[in-house]
């Protein structure tokens, strides 16, 4: 009968015990199974306490951040009516940058929105298509007709300054603020040399109540009915001539 076989020990290539690989002692083999670790799991490791610390930090701060510079994005500070340079032409200020506003300033801005497309930054519209604003007598003369034709629009055949626009078509502008169509008239009558006065919110609100029954766009003959020199009701302002 053979003597048993002496445990063969080979030495572990990341320490220095010996590991045993074969042998019936039981205490040692689970010595060597105790040694064993884990294969790794997803989601069974929770995260740091250091890194979800640091990350509610980073969280707290933006929260305040936001709460106190609002990002930058309200409406006094992101907001192309209500920022522009004084004497600049669309150009933003600074948020830190306080600046008083006047309506030829706001009016500017919307009509750049607005009504440049067809008009022209320069006012003299396209030939044939857009009539011009410079030194028409749509804008020059009293104001009424121009707040007729921003609150309700014209349509069909029109002359300004001696040439007919056959097909122009411009639509009513009614859904804009009582303070940007004021703005914007006031621009518009004093821009590229045309000399009309201000009009204020309080003019177009009381052209809002007369003009209430039409349901569409005026014509020529419409505006012709009315005198050159008629002035919306409602308000102060106007004078400049």
């Amino acid at each position: 009968m053979s003597a048993p076989r002496e445990p063969r020990q080979v030495p572990s290539p990341l320490t220095d015990e010996i590991d045993y690989v074969e042998t019936h002692d039981v205490a040692q083999v689970h010595a060597a199974i105790r040694r064993e670790k884990s294969d790794p799991g997803e989601a069974t490791t929770p995260a740091p306490v250091w890194l979800m610390s640091v990350c509610f930090l980073a969280m707290a701060c933006a929260g305040f951040y936001l709460g106190m510079y609002n990002g930058g994005f309200d409406a006094n500070v992101f907001d192309w009516y209500t920022r522009p340079l004084p004497g600049g032409s669309g150009s933003q200020v600074s948020q830190n940058t306080a600046v008083e506003l006047t309506p030829v300033m706001i009016g500017q801005n919307v009509f750049k929105l607005n009504c440049q497309t067809c008009h022209q930054d320069s006012g003299l519209g396209i030939a044939g298509q857009y009539p011009p604003l410079a030194k028409s007598e749509y804008v020059n003369g009293g104001s009424e007709r121009l707040g007729m034709i921003l609150l309700k629009g014209v349509q069909g055949p029109i002359k300004v300054e001696g040439a007919t626009f056959g097909a122009a078509v411009m639509p009513a502008w009614d859904k804009l603020s009582d303070q940007k169509i004021a703005c914007v008239l006031t621009y518009v009558r004093q821009a590229w040399g045309n000399t009309g006065g201000e009009i204020t919110p309080e003019q177009i609100a009381a052209a809002r109540k007369q003009f209430a029954a039409k349901t569409d766009s005026w014509s020529e003959a419409d505006l012709l009915k009315v005198p050159a020199d008629a002035a919306l009701p409602g308000g102060k302002a106007e004078p400049k001539k």
